[in-house]
């Protein structure tokens, strides 16, 4: 591939409603749009990458992402005719200290890949990947009480009084006794507080508790696992420092939840796969909000771990609004990725 151009844009793009968690709240946004150009057979073909912040779990700007891509841009020789890998390799070398714009560059590398092979990027990734992506749910509103389409639903809790929470989460305890429930501290509780919450919780089927603990650590993981009947997840910790490979080493946690999009390239993201694999803990995908290009990407990714698994990636939980858009519906629970070519989009 002999790159002809590289343009790139930023976007802010507003939610549908403000998103809370315990300790943010997210009403839009901030992404940078980048289009690889490559000429084939004389014609232009474009590579699509989205490089988004998230407040809360990202360490980069918008700024050093533009100052990212102004520096891969001045080491690309527009002379030369580059194989994928060697692209790959120029990006980890130029963007290893920005994980998002190394996820993005690496998802248009991968596009362009994908539209030259006539295949979608979740096959070049995995010739076994999966054809159908299914998602988890959210809990945002009342109003999706009535609109669950899964039988798994991610829950925030500390956004509300513990006691308006258990009343919201019987309500849908009830529409759906099968209903599993992820739910998510993002680091509120003390230990006290946590062991608290799980005795008003007991009658709830939990797949997994995410991010409890305020200081979580191997000690207290240890007890979690010896002494409480629940299933532990990790999500802020793959980003605050914490030694979270020691506690998949160790199997101290049961599923880790991982946003791709600013974890880092896509060899990043199947290092962590493998290992996780390796000791039998289950990998979520799961969004930071990205638009339709980030989001169609992580797509992609969930389809080549292809581990069955349900996902936390329906942009339509989200937005109204969007750059490019998505391939499937806000009524679809599922994406089919096998039509696809490239992205998809």
């Amino acid at each position: 591939m002999r790159i002809t151009k590289v343009n790139y844009s930023t976007y802010k793009n507003y939610l549908k409603q403000t998103f809370c968690n315990s300790k943010n709240k997210y009403s839009y946004q901030e992404s940078v749009m980048i289009e690889l150009i490559i000429l084939n057979s004389s014609e232009p073909l474009i590579g699509y990458g989205e490089a988004s912040i998230l407040v809360g779990f990202s360490k980069e700007s918008i700024q050093e992402i533009n100052w990212g891509i102004e520096s891969f841009i001045a080491a690309i020789d527009f002379n030369y005719n580059y194989s994928l890998e060697e692209l790959l390799n120029l990006v980890e070398v130029q963007c290893c200290e920005l994980p998002s714009l190394h996820f993005a560059i690496d998802t248009a590398l991968y596009d362009l890949a994908g539209k030259l092979h006539n295949s979608p990027i979740s096959k070049l990734l995995n010739k076994n990947s999966a054809e159908l992506v299914e998602f988890s749910d959210i809990y945002i509103s009342n109003n999706q009480i009535k609109n669950q389409q899964s039988h798994i639903i991610k829950y925030k809790l500390g956004v509300n009084k513990i006691n308006d929470d258990i009343q919201i989460i019987n309500s849908l305890s009830d529409k759906n006794p099968k209903m599993q429930f992820r739910f998510d501290g993002n680091q509120l509780y003390t230990e006290i507080e946590f062991l608290e919450v799980l005795k008003k919780l007991q009658h709830i089927n939990i797949n997994y508790f995410e991010e409890p603990l305020i200081n979580l650590n191997s000690s207290i993981l240890k007890k979690i696992k010896n002494e409480i009947n629940v299933k532990i997840a990790i999500d802020e910790s793959l980003y605050n420092g914490n030694n979270y490979l020691n506690w998949i080493q160790n199997n101290l946690i049961d599923s880790v939840i991982v946003k791709p999009s600013i974890f880092g390239g896509y060899k990043k993201n199947f290092e962590l796969y493998n290992l996780c694999m390796a000791k039998n803990i289950n990998m979520i995908l799961s969004s930071a909000l990205e638009n339709s290009i980030g989001n169609m990407s992580t797509i992609h990714l969930a389809a080549a771990i292809n581990n069955n698994s349900l996902h936390g990636l329906n942009i339509h939980n989200f937005f109204d609004d969007f750059i490019y858009p998505p391939p499937y519906s806000k009524n679809e629970n599922y994406v089919n990725i096998n039509k696809f070519i490239g992205l998809g989009i």
